[in-house]
């Protein structure tokens, strides 16, 4: 074989080897083209229920507290106390003194219906002899001037008895406002223990003895039975996201490092963005869409200890099926 053959069968095999080579670059290509996207997002590890705040009644909002009564990880039931306020003390003075006048007041009225009860017996005496007295006269038994004085007599008892029945309206209307009075007394005394809203853990306590409650609230409380994860997910990418959908949710503490969850909610309206990496270049004003997503049970104990956790949510490629189902839009 002459050497200008090798030449041309060695550029023969190289041209071989070449389009070979991107025959099969551009089926890698064609290939990953077909994947299907898989959507992305952050979250939180929060009960699905919600968080709420616990705060203090308007008419308490600048109130300091006085002892807090449970700590933070502990299952409150509805109604327990969680916090007492520092004017607790001056408000329990408060009903104390309200509670003595009322019974001041009830006294007064009990002795003006017995003075009332005397006060008829003689009305009535008095104005049976006034009639007697009149018969007497009629009869020419009794003289004018006897039978005009036991009728002044039965006169002035119906005046005295019609004042002491007065007087028993105005000692009536002293106890109903006296009662009113201790009623708002328990009221106000009733708000400065503060009381669980609903069954539930405390999440986190936000203010201890001494602090002011005001806007922030006296502690964070929600269902930890029903923990779940909170995505943020891009407007754009709501398309792609349905109900009944499977994610990863992956973060450091997170049992197994990832779990499988699924989407039961998506929300109705688009909120600003709350969470975000930190890292440099990090958009944290883009516009999303809560979706919540339900963990398996195996992981609910140790979710619950470990709320507000940030994690990365990697979302499932929508299956057939689910594409079929119209995206909700907020």
């Amino acid at each position: 074989m002459n050497q200008g053959s090798s030449l041309l069968i060695t550029l023969g095999l190289s041209a071989a080897i070449l389009s070979g080579c991107g025959a099969s670059e551009k089926q890698e290509v064609s290939t990953a083209s077909l994947q299907p996207r898989r959507v992305s997002a952050l979250g939180r590890i929060e009960p699905l229920d919600g968080i709420l705040k616990v705060s203090l009644p308007n008419s308490l909002s600048n109130d300091s507290i006085r002892q807090v009564l449970v700590e933070e990880g502990e299952v409150v039931e509805q109604g327990q106390p969680l916090a007492l306020l520092e004017t607790q003390p001056v408000l329990k003075a408060n009903l104390i003194k309200a509670e003595a006048e009322v019974t001041a007041s009830q006294r007064a009225l009990d002795a003006q219906i017995s003075v009332i009860d005397r006060y008829r017996a003689e009305q009535r005496r008095a104005q049976a002899e006034a009639s007697r007295g009149r018969e007497l006269y009629q009869n020419g038994a009794t003289s004018l001037q006897r039978y005009e004085a036991l009728q002044a007599d039965s006169d002035a008892a119906l005046a005295q008895l019609n004042e002491a029945l007065a007087n028993e309206m105005t000692l009536k209307a002293d106890v109903n406002v006296k009662q009113a009075q201790v009623k708002q007394a328990r009221a106000d005394l009733d708000q400065a223990t503060v009381k669980a809203p609903s069954k539930g853990t405390i999440l986190e306590i936000l203010a201890r003895p001494g602090n002011r409650v005001g806007e922030d609230g006296l502690l964070l409380l929600g269902d930890t039975t029903r923990m779940g994860v909170v995505a943020e997910v891009y407007q754009s990418d709501l398309p792609e996201i349905r109900p009944g959908q499977t994610a990863t949710i992956s973060a450091n503490g997170f049992p197994g490092r990832s779990q499988q969850a699924t989407v039961t909610e998506i929300a109705q309206q688009i909120s600003s963005q709350s969470v975000a990496t930190g890292e440099a270049g990090d958009k944290v004003d883009k516009r999303v869409v809560k979706v919540k997503l339900a963990l398996p049970k195996e992981s609910l104990a140790i979710a619950s200890r470990i709320n507000n956790l940030q994690v990365n949510v990697l979302f499932n490629p929508l299956t057939d099926e689910q594409r079929r189902i119209r995206p909700q839009q907020p």
